[in-house]
């Protein structure tokens, strides 16, 4: 038993401030809130330049006002020869669209091919949706045994604005850390890359 303590520990590494470099990150929230955008401008203040394996139809960089390599996802999974990145930032946006285009594909379970994309040095970061429950809003639509198991989980959740007598707050787009090994700042960052 004694010869497998570990004594040999990696530094903790962040990348857009609240990712795990090197992990399976999810950010997920309400549909429209700005969860891709906001990720990227993230990683583009750090001057890095993510891959988006894109199952959204998202809008250009230009339109979206910053910078990343813009992928179609659904063509790389099923292209068998595509060339695997190594040491990248790769997005996955969103969850339900990669998941549904996984199968015919490629052998194994989705998070497997994330899994291998990760043993390539790569951080993955998985865009996602909350479920629509109204008494609690902050679970993803994903598998509760995947999540469990990601190195970061973020919450991301429109705040309107309040008015009363004595005090009046503005609206804005909070990411809530719900997990994220490393990190130590706020659990609530109000908004974030706004």
């Amino acid at each position: 038993m004694l010869k497998h303590v570990v004594t040999d520990y990696s530094p903790t590494a962040l990348v857009g401030g609240v990712f795990r470099k090197g992990g399976i990150n999810l950010i997920y929230g309400e549909s429209g809130i700005g969860k891709t955008v906001s990720t990227i401008r993230s990683l583009n203040k750090e001057g890095i330049v993510p891959i988006l394996l894109d199952y959204d139809n998202n809008d250009s960089p230009s339109t979206n006002k910053c910078d990343y390599l813009h992928i179609n996802g659904r063509a790389f999974l099923h292209d068998k020869d595509a060339t695997i990145p190594t040491d990248k930032v790769i997005i996955v946006d969103t969850w339900v669209s990669y998941q549904s285009n996984y199968y015919g594909s490629r052998e194994g379970a989705p998070i497997e091919f994330l899994e291998s994309l990760k043993s390539e040095g790569n951080t993955i970061i998985i865009v996602a949706h909350n479920k629509g429950i109204a008494t609690k809003k902050d679970i993803p639509d994903m598998d509760e045994h995947i999540v469990n198991h990601l190195s970061a989980k973020l919450f991301m959740e429109y705040v309107p604005g309040k008015t009363t007598a004595k005090l009046k707050t503005s609206e804005s787009v909070d990411v809530i850390v719900m997990k994220c090994r490393g990190y130590s700042g706020p659990r609530r960052i109000t908004n974030w890359m706004r």
